[in-house]
């Protein structure tokens, strides 16, 4: 059987030729509505039959031919330098993305491993005035401040503190090349007189 004999001339029954007001049972007349896409669907599975009859016989033939390998050499000038260029795209999308992988493995090792830090060591006298500003020469990381008595942070007065760049609280803030003491009613980081310590790191 070839695909030809399964072409459809005409339909067994056409809905058109029906009256308009047709007098068959109700039955029959469901069956009329149901011939042509049965017969429709008779003759696209018949072609996709003969389809993957021939699709084997044409793969009996190239293996028989040629074996298990077609060589670039049986190819066309036009086929192979289309082949060529998918591959050469091919090879770039990998290279690519291998590139995209590795850059995001190694920016997942450099947020992993910790960083080194230089310190810087510091001293300052309160003032008892606010805002201010510590110009220590960079922008710190992040900025330790104690006072020289070893006084710390309790209920009703803060003397030490810890900062961290891109974090500012009431008290305090890191800021361009150093950091900012602001008034605030607990805080006595720079308190009139008192004599503190700082630890920056770079």
């Amino acid at each position: 059987m070839s695909f030809s004999d399964h072409k459809i001339t005409q339909f067994t029954h056409k809905i058109t030729d029906l009256p308009d007001q047709p007098s068959l049972p109700a039955n029959e007349l469901k069956a009329r509505f149901d011939s042509s896409p049965e017969e429709l669907r008779q003759a696209v599975n018949g072609i996709c039959d003969e389809a993957s009859r021939l699709e084997a016989r044409v793969e009996g033939i190239v293996v028989d031919t040629f074996g298990d390998t077609i060589d670039r050499e049986m190819l066309s000038e036009e086929l192979a330098a289309e082949l060529d260029a998918k591959a050469t795209q091919a090879g770039l999308a990998a290279e690519q993305q291998a590139r995209e992988a590795l850059s995001g493995r190694v920016s997942a090792l450099e947020n992993a491993v910790p960083q080194k830090s230089e310190m810087y060591f510091g001293t300052y006298t309160g003032t008892g005035s606010y805002p201010r500003t510590l110009s220590i020469g960079f922008t710190p990381k992040a900025v330790i401040i104690g006072h020289k008595d070893g006084l710390i942070a309790d209920e009703t007065a803060v003397y030490s503190t810890l900062m961290l760049q891109g974090y500012k609280t009431d008290y305090c803030g890191i800021v361009s090349n150093g950091f900012t003491l602001y008034e605030y009613k607990y805080s006595k980081l720079n308190y009139n007189g008192a004599q503190f310590y700082y630890i920056a790191f770079r």
